[in-house]
């Protein structure tokens, strides 16, 4: 074989290969990638006497809230306490099945207020459903007109919330009943679709200046009360301090308003 013909066997070969090369990117699947931390977005560490506690800044929007899947979703997937937005103020927050991590939040409160019954964050009715008990379609009605929104519905607690909380495992408090909420936030939204499972709740004290998120660099004064004893705090901006409206839905009678707060009377 001439120089010539060696010459129009290496074109063919290349040709061939580009050919197969631009077949496999056509074939490929596309590429995955997480996508970018935005500006303006932070995480600070906190050290306090017994532990290292996060703070991290997110858009009161939730456009960013993915960024809370791998820390603050795994915090809490773990047992850990921490502290998130609602519709009606910042709460202490621990997964429902971790009794660690519900002892801790029933500290939090304090002595004065463990005898009052934790609220149970729900992402959707499936979940309360599942950890409520009630035949009512009118009940039923209440729940699909007020939620999502600012109400805490109480309802007759399932065999699905565990014993040692609404039997007062230690003498905490003895209830049958639990407080059900399905917060309209955004960002509270997003953590209770990624986490396993509802969350307990218990609302963040308001400082004499109204704020709740009271954690500053360094720790001192009243910041040491409870910003060292939670394991994250994420800030997504002012949020209501007013408190959701109670229903209690837990009898046959109608049904009663026993606080009033952000949520209008449902008809």
């Amino acid at each position: 074989m001439g120089v010539r013909g060696r010459a129009t066997d290496l074109r063919r070969a290349s040709v061939l290969a580009a050919l197969l090369v631009n077949a496999a990117h056509a074939y490929a699947p596309p590429a995955t990638r997480r996508p970018r931390r935005a500006p303006g977005v932070t995480v600070a560490k906190y050290r306090g006497p017994k532990q290292e506690m996060d703070y991290l800044d997110v858009l009161a929007d939730g456009s960013d809230a993915w960024r809370l899947d791998d820390d603050i979703i795994g915090t809490l997937n773990r047992g850990g306490v921490g502290v998130i937005p609602t519709d009606t103020s910042y709460s202490f927050v621990a997964r429902v099945d971790s009794k660690a991590a519900v002892q801790r939040l029933l500290a939090l409160k304090g002595d004065e207020n463990r005898k009052k019954p934790l609220s149970l964050l729900c992402a959707d009715l499936g979940t309360i459903d599942e950890y409520t008990r009630y035949t009512s379609k009118r009940t039923f009605k209440l729940l699909k007109a007020a939620l999502p929104g600012p109400y805490t519905m109480i309802l007759p607690a399932s065999e699905a919330l565990p014993r040692m909380i609404y039997k007062g495992g230690a003498r905490r408090w003895k209830r049958d009943t639990v407080g059900v909420r399905i917060p309209d936030d955004p960002v509270c939204a997003h953590i209770l679709s990624q986490v396993d499972g509802p969350l307990f709740c218990s609302s963040v004290p308001t400082s004499d200046d109204g704020d709740q998120l009271v954690c500053r660099l360094p720790l001192e004064g009243d910041a040491q009360t409870w910003c060292a004893l939670v394991d994250f705090v994420v800030d997504a901006g002012a949020r209501p301090i007013e408190g959701s409206t109670v229903y209690d839905l837990a009898s046959d009678d109608a049904p009663a308003i026993l606080r009033e707060g952000l949520g209008p009377p449902v008809h």
